[in-house]
């Protein structure tokens, strides 16, 4: 008897690959600061304008700790013409998320017209 023929596989090979039956998008729907949005992948695209802060953004919302962070800091301007301190760490936050590592990359924020919003 050959040893080969005898053994049994213990562990399955997995799922079989899905060529055709596959949507071409699929999505889901994140509950952020700014309310309900809905993202869609798309397979083929190569770059994403929203990247995965959205999912980043609702797990700051579900778990509280973004609004905790505002409330514990100790920031306060005296101005008028200041911002709110939930706007300046939001920036902060954002900004490091994506990257920046020096206070002049944080202007790159200012093209962003749909993460800040996201924080809001």
């Amino acid at each position: 008897m050959n040893n080969e023929e005898s053994l049994v596989p213990t562990h399955p090979e997995g799922e079989a690959p899905i060529d055709g039956n596959q949507p071409a998008e699929t999505g889901t729907s994140l509950d952020t600061f700014a309310g309900k949005i809905h993202v869609k992948w798309s397979p083929e695209a190569t770059v994403s304008s929203l990247g995965l802060m959205p999912f980043f953004i609702e797990y700051l919302k579900t778990s509280g700790l973004f609004d905790q962070w505002v409330e514990d800091c100790p920031l306060h301007y005296t101005s008028h013409n200041a911002p709110e301190k939930r706007d300046v760490l939001g920036t902060l936050v954002l900004s490091v998320l994506s990257g920046h590592w020096r206070y002049a990359h944080i202007n790159a924020i200012r093209g962003d017209g749909i993460n800040p919003e996201l924080l809001v």
